[in-house]
Order: structure tokens, then C-alpha cells, then sequence
């Protein structure tokens, strides 16, 4: 695991969209292909207004994926696909064949069904979900996607895509979406964005080991994982 702090959240976001663009670039050169799994929330919003403004950034070559999506249609201001797209863009560069979202419009079963069906489809020869990248954020209570503390997406071995039901306590409450912690961890590389002093206590508990089943704790990515924190959220 790396961890970087940076000094603000417009700092973590230049880091992070200079990150996503060599991960692009390496898996551009490596496999023809770069396939990325985007967060929702507000955190990565400036990072995608970033890569989607970068001229040299493969987007003719990049595969567009969510990890999580709530249950609501695509112009909803909840989206997580609506905000997406709207920070990138989207670029021009960008086929529309390239962007594989999650049908939020469907019950989360059904629109489960039908994302793990496409991304079977998609990952066929790999007979994995092997993203080259998942972006995630870190909600205050430890989740990542819509991983919840004691979820069963925790637990999953199989199933690469889950219908998760409205959390408690979190905004907004509507059921959702998300991939398994299965496959978010047979993806390369995971970047983990953190922004904000909310996110302070529960960076403290991930750091100092006292929350080992919390959701952010469990993410192990094949070959990496990288944390980019602002300062805020790093606390002491």
C-alpha cells in the first residue's frame, strides 16, 4: 500500500488525474485496452473534470465503468453516472460504445443482473473482472462503492455485482448497486480518494488498525492500492 498526503483537495486532485493518465498510458501500452471503474461522490468530481480536459489522455482506447450507482435515472442530481459524464464532458475522444454504466432506471436486482452480465461479457478471456483501475471514495462510516460496514458484499465470493439496499444514515437513501469487494479486489491497481476533515476519524481508525472489517480495510487490489489523502482528511 502508498499513501501520499497532499495539501488540499485541489493538490489531490491533480495528483490523482496525473496518476489515472499513466495508469492509462502503461495499460494502453501493455494490453491496446485501459479499462476504468469511476467513484461516485464528490471527491473525484475535479480529478474527472481533469483527464477529461487532458488532449493526450487514450480515450479512444479507454473502457468506462462505475463501481457503484444509486437506483435513479441518469439525469438525476444522485447519478453517479449523470455527475461522471458531466464532470468529464464528456470528451469527444470518448466513443459512446466506450461507456458501459450501470441501468440505475432497473430494480437493483435486475440492473445487477444485467451489469454482471455485461461485464462477463467484457472480461471473457480474463473470467474475472480484471479492471486495469477502480477508483473509490471513503464514506465517514468506513464504506467504499456501496460496500456497507456488514453488507453482504463483504462477503461475497462469487457474484461480481450486488443489488444493495438503502443505507441508514447515509445520503441518499435510495438502494443501489456495486460491485462485489470480490471484484473490486481482482482489479490491477485501486486508487482510494479521501478528501475532508469528515473523513478524519475514520482514517484514523483505518491507520492506527482498530477497524479490520470495515469495508476500506478490505480492499486488496492484485498488484497495488494507493491512498491519496488531502490534509484535511489525513488529520494528525
Amino acid at each position: 500500500m502508498r499513501v501520499e498526503v497532499f495539501a488540499d483537495r485541489a493538490a489531490l486532485s491533480q495528483a490523482a488525474a496525473a496518476f489515472i493518465k499513466d495508469a492509462a498510458d502503461q495499460a494502453v501500452r501493455q494490453r491496446g485496452v485501459f479499462s476504468l471503474a469511476l467513484a461516485g461522490g464528490s471527491t473525484p468530481l475535479e480529478t474527472y473534470r481533469l483527464i477529461g480536459l487532458d488532449p493526450t489522455f487514450p480515450w479512444g482506447e479507454t473502457q468506462l465503468f462505475w463501481g457503484d450507482e444509486r437506483c435513479v435515472p441518469a439525469e438525476h442530481p444522485d447519478s453517479n453516472r449523470g455527475a461522471a459524464l458531466k464532470a468529464l464532458g464528456p470528451p469527444e475522444a470518448l466513443p459512446s460504445d466506450n461507456i458501459h454504466p450501470i441501468r440505475g432506471r432497473l430494480s437493483p436486482q435486475e440492473a445487477a443482473q444485467d451489469y454482471e452480465w455485461r461485464l462477463k461479457g467484457f472480461f471473457a478471456e480474463q473470467g474475472r473482472p480484471a479492471f486495469d483501475l477502480v477508483i473509490l471514495g471513503l464514506g465517514p462510516d468506513g464504506h467504499v462503492a456501496s460496500l456497507f460496514p456488514g453488507g453482504p458484499g463483504l462477503s461475497e465470493g462469487s457474484a461480481w455485482v450486488i443489488p444493495v439496499a438503502a443505507p441508514s444514515g447515509i445520503e441518499p437513501q435510495v438502494p443501489r448497486v456495486s460491485l462485489s469487494l470480490w471484484a473490486i479486489n481482482q482489479a490491477r491497481q485501486v486508487l482510494l480518494m479521501i478528501s475532508g476533515a469528515a473523513k478524519a476519524p475514520v482514517v484514523e481508525r483505518l491507520r492506527g488498525g482498530e477497524a479490520p472489517d470495515l469495508p476500506a480495510a478490505l480492499v486488496r487490489p492484485q498488484e497495488e492500492l494507493v491512498l491519496y489523502l488531502d490534509r484535511d482528511a489525513a488529520g494528525d
